[in-house]
């Protein structure tokens, strides 16, 4: 109790109010999933775009490693911070500035004579997608109710999952349009991404703000480092990032390295490739909204995750072991079903009891700088290891064992429940 007010009233407040938002609620979050989704768009294509890049700058195995992990050495290293200090503006301006600085350096990347050049454009187009993360956790908390948490987070994976396979499969006819040349291709993302932020100052809206300033300006937090220390503190954010780390090392490590492989050794085309890493994108988009459907609150997440770091590890590693295109398309559906745990950790946060809405951007923030981690140093390490024992397929297998962290997660959360749990059944 702070002020006479409890965090129990506050939110009770909150969710009064978003119980009474009209379907238009589903139209702003979708609009600003649709932006932010777009940013992982351009980050993971990038393994489609490498044998081209790596043929005009002259690029190793590592520095390719590199240059596909910059996006997210910046949300490793900047993400708090940066969630910490955008958390305090609105989300209609947030999102707009974002794209706009967004659109400028896929620009500068695709002018980039050098790969420091290139790196650069990369590593500081990271920083504009971890800029507007904290917009999410707000909007939700201004137009969604409690219950509604779990379908935001697999409406967000849907998204993920048709805009990312689209953007893979799109990828290849972009590039052969341009005769192989990654520089255009690159230029047209710039100019999709200024569509998007055009679409999103149509659609965009708030609702509400002045509520979650309210609440936030009574919520007892004695100054800015109480809030991230808060925010650290839970150890559910801890335990969902530990998943995400191992499941995002397996998958940027295989969008940046497939594609070559199945060049290289598979005799697959880019555009086939294309089709199989999308296939393990796709499907999961439609298992998240599944997934999160069945589950309103947190009781029965423990066996889905653990489930699915089985079924990814495996898939993974089977995708090594097989040339032939069809059997690779089946392996890759199969792991686009598993990622269907994604709402459930990324809106573990959101499930916390008594957390105040920047205090959820900042878990949040924490929740996918392990993300981040693991999306950083997947390629990097599938690169030195390609360098060090001179076998691609080796080190895919490798990294195909880390998504077993998802078992680990799921028997960590399985044995926490809390009591919003409880309110919500």
């Amino acid at each position: 109790m702070v002020d006479g007010f409890s965090s129990t009233s506050t939110d009770d407040v909150i969710e009064e109010k978003n119980s009474e938002a009209g379907p238009y609620r589903w139209v702003v979050f979708s609009a600003f999933v649709a932006c932010n989704t777009a940013g992982f768009l351009i980050a993971n294509t990038i393994g489609i775009l490498l044998p081209s890049i790596a043929d005009d700058i002259l690029l190793t195995p590592t520095e390719q490693g590199i240059l596909s992990s910059a996006p997210f050495w910046a949300n490793l290293t900047l993400m708090v911070v940066v969630s910490w200090w955008t958390s305090r503006y609105r989300p209609k301006i947030l999102v707009s500035i974002t794209m706009l600085l967004g659109a400028i350096f896929l620009f500068v990347q695709g002018w980039a004579p050098t790969f420091l050049a290139l790196f650069l454009g990369r590593l500081v187009f990271g920083v504009t997608m971890i800029a507007r993360e904290p917009a999410r956790s707000l909007l939700i908390r201004q137009w969604l109710p409690q219950r509604e948490t779990n379908m935001a987070g697999g409406i967000s994976n849907l998204f993920f999952g048709i805009i990312v396979s689209g953007g893979l499969l799109l990828t290849p006819i972009i590039l052969n349009y341009f005769d192989g040349n990654w520089r255009p291709t690159m230029n047209s993302f710039g100019a999709f991404f200024l569509i998007l932020g055009v679409i999103w100052q149509v659609l965009g809206r708030e609702r509400n703000p002045v509520t979650t300033r309210t609440v936030e300006e009574t919520s007892g937090s004695s100054g800015e480092f109480s809030l991230v220390k808060k925010a650290f503190s839970f150890r559910e954010v801890w335990i969902a990032g530990i998943g995400f780390t191992g499941a995002l090392m397996a998958f940027s490590s295989f969008n940046s390295f497939f594609p070559t492989m199945a060049l290289s050794f598979y005799d697959i085309s880019l555009g086939g490739s294309g089709l199989i890493v999308a296939m393990y994108v796709l499907p999961g988009g439609f298992s998240g909204v599944i997934v999160a459907y069945c589950l309103k609150g947190v009781r029965g997440r423990a066996p889905i995750l653990a489930f699915a770091g089985v079924v990814m590890a495996g898939t993974y590693c089977a995708m090594t072991l097989t040339q032939s295109f069809s059997l690779l398309l089946v392996i890759s559906i199969i792991n686009g079903i598993g990622w269907g745990f994604f709402p459930l950790l990324y809106m573990v946060p959101f499930h916390l009891k008594g957390i105040q809405p920047r205090e959820i951007a900042i878990a949040v923030a924490v929740v996918m700088s392990m993300a981040a981690l693991g999306s950083s140093i997947g390629p990097a390490l599938t690169g030195f290891m390609q360098e060090s024992m001179g076998s691609l397929q080796l080190s895919l297998r490798i990294i195909s064992l880390s998504p077993l962290t998802l078992v680990i997660a799921g028997i960590l959360l399985g044995k926490k429940y809390h009591a919003v749990d409880r309110q919500v059944e």
